[in-house]
């Protein structure tokens, strides 16, 4: 019987996952996951066949995601932030026929399962029963040759969700190890070492890591949520050499006093990576300043539109810019009638990929209106590239601010609201003036205790932004509606702005 793992033929005894407590040998994590997709056939789930998993990162989503592999099944990863009416959407429209779920989500998520019409018989919660579901099947080989992967689903940040379908889904087994370690190569991923994902795996970017790091022979230290204390001690206590982040922690941990890192030892890092929204550049310089130039940065999407990488030596050398794309990908830059732009002149990014563009399931019109005629696709991200071929990003089309015919792009905004000291988080998007068409609002969340007035905030910007690009009108809220994983909910704030 053949292991999917290198780390499992060479070190089976050595410790795969460490979890609240909990750890898994490379052997036992295979052979739960050859439990796990014998479970899911017994189930009757055949190749390309869906089942939904709604949990927090725990220390069973190593063994599930290996055993969705082996079974050639694909995994619905459900956002638990969401309510019972939008996870019944993603199960009825997913066509997901079981769910596993933890126990802090088994009532809403039994809940939206039985309205969705799925047997209580197919609702496994992890703990217990889980065990005995997985248990119950034996520990030999799968027959399955094709590779299992996800159905994920965007983030709804424009809109509602849809489930992507990728031309790279359905590769053989066989070549399932080498695919995800060289998308781990394309991000600049040490080869070996210990990974500390604190990103929610719901998300692609943490399935991603997740997925290259068991190729990699990474020792996975996996977190429920991230804290900036125990980041950086779950660093030097476990030698990290690997941590995905997401822009938000990243400006967290940018704003700790310079003994947070002093008072440690970091020197095991070799690989910070962000992505799922635009980072500050200041707060990417400090990270850079404090722990060396280890901080890569990589542009994708559900879609396929990456990676496109960025290290920390190129980001210096070309400010803004967030990288080059791997070879199987081509970007094109393009005007609102369709033209090509050149260098230097923003637009429309456009997308191609060697193995074709990505569908969105079950919305052929969605589909055909990402695409052009010649196979190039776009989620509608607006940015340019340079005459070496880096790509910069500018902001969402969608959030895009036209000012008395002067295009404002929130995200610069962002970038520069976010380094002040009582500012814990920021949106900027427009609403309705009946003077200038729209006018930049901002939408603050202060940090614990703080005390700040609109007032203040503005005149603060103005000494740092061109009046244009300055607020008008400030809200605060006690928490932004921002995903675990980084992206920004925005429509849910400027939808309360615009007459439908």
């Amino acid at each position: 019987m053949s292991n999917i793992l290198q780390s499992t033929s060479a070190t089976p005894d050595a410790v795969a996952v460490i979890c609240d407590g909990q750890e898994l040998t490379w052997a036992h994590l295979e052979s739960n996951a050859r439990k796990v997709a014998h479970a899911l056939s017994a189930w009757g789930l055949l190749t390309g066949d869906r089942w939904a998993f709604l949990s927090h990162n725990r220390i069973e989503w190593t063994e599930l995601f290996l055993g969705n592999t082996l079974a050639g099944t694909r995994y619905v990863p459900l956002n638990w932030h969401l309510t019972a009416p939008e996870l019944e959407y993603l199960l009825v429209n997913s066509g997901a026929t079981a769910l596993v779920v933890d126990p802090e989500h088994a009532a809403i998520g039994t809940e939206a399962a039985t309205r969705a019409g799925i047997d209580l018989d197919r609702i496994i919660v992890l703990g217990a029963q889980y065990e005995a579901w997985r248990d119950s099947q034996p520990d030999t080989g799968h027959p399955n040759t094709i590779a299992g992967s996800a159905l994920t689903y965007t983030g709804g940040t424009t809109g509602a969700s849809k489930g992507v379908t990728r031309p790279d889904s359905g590769a053989p087994i066989s070549n399932w190890s080498r695919g995800v370690s060289t998308w781990g190569s394309y991000v600049g991923m040490p080869e070996s070492g210990v990974a500390l994902i604190t990103t929610p795996l719901y998300h692609a970017f943490g399935a991603g890591v997740l997925g290259a790091a068991l190729a990699r022979r990474h020792t996975i230290v996996l977190r429920q949520r991230f804290d900036v204390d125990d980041f950086l001690d779950s660093v030097q206590k476990y030698h990290v050499t690997s941590a995905p982040l997401v822009p938000t922690l990243i400006i967290r941990l940018a704003k700790l006093d310079d003994h947070h890192f002093t008072s440690r030892d970091l020197s095991s890092l070799q690989w910070i990576a962000h992505t799922a929204a635009p980072c500050p550049g200041w707060a990417k310089q400090r990270l850079i300043d404090m722990l060396g130039p280890i901080v890569v940065e990589f542009y994708g999407s559900s879609e396929g539109t990456g990676p496109v990488v960025c290290t920390s030596d190129e980001w210096m050398a070309r400010p803004g810019t967030v990288g080059r794309p791997a070879p199987n990908l081509q970007i094109s830059v393009v005007d609102d009638d369709g033209q090509d732009l050149p260098p230097m002149e923003i637009g429309t990014l456009y997308f191609k990929r060697a193995d074709g563009a990505p569908k969105y399931h079950g919305d052929e019109a969605k589909t055909k209106d990402a695409q052009l005629p010649d196979g190039r696709f776009t989620v509608g991200d607006l940015g340019y590239l340079d005459a070496d071929g880096f790509m910069y990003l500018v902001d969402r089309r969608v959030d895009l601010i036209l000012n008395g015919g002067v295009n404002v792009y929130p995200a610069e905004i962002e970038g520069v609201l976010s380094q002040h000291p009582l500012i814990r988080d920021v949106a900027v998007f427009g609403i309705p003036d009946s003077e200038f068409g729209q006018q930049v609002k901002a939408a603050v969340e202060l940090e614990d205790g703080a005390s700040l007035s609109q007032d203040e905030l503005i005149s603060w910007s103005r000494e740092r932004l061109a009046s244009f690009k300055c607020p008008r009108s400030v809200d605060f809220h006690n928490e932004l509606p921002r995903e675990a994983h980084g992206k920004l909910k925005k429509r849910i704030l400027r939808d309360a702005y615009w007459p439908r």
